[in-house]
């Protein structure tokens, strides 16, 4: 038995220490993926708040002066309707660029 353990003459504790280690940081790393696609996804992204504003900023600007709005939003990438249905008027405004097209947002305002 003695020649066998001169033999073998490997540490166990260098190589279950880089076992646990390997195994702790791909752990980590597995986490941090997950996280990482939880929070960057198409409706996170900058295009789509930027989009998302743009149509707020429509619909504002259109309860001050509709007239000036049609005017400079009438291009390609916008497409703004109006509805009226009853006392309510339904402005439907709808943005896309030229990689996609972004939902569109309904807005309700009282009928004057």
């Amino acid at each position: 038995m003695q020649r066998l353990k001169r033999f073998c003459n490997i540490k166990a504790n260098s190589l279950l220490e880089s076992v646990v280690a390997l195994s702790i940081i791909s752990v980590c790393l597995y986490i941090a993926i997950i996280i990482y696609a939880a929070i960057f996804t198409p409706k996170t992204s900058a295009r789509f708040y930027y989009s998302f504003n743009k149509t707020n900023e429509v619909f504002f600007a259109m309860q001050l002066a509709q007239d000036s709005v049609s005017e400079r939003y009438d291009t390609d990438n916008w497409e703004i309707t109006d509805e009226t249905q009853g006392g309510v008027k339904k402005i439907t405004a709808n943005y896309k660029d030229s990689l996609q097209s972004y939902p569109q947002k309904s807005f309700y305002i009282p009928n004057e």
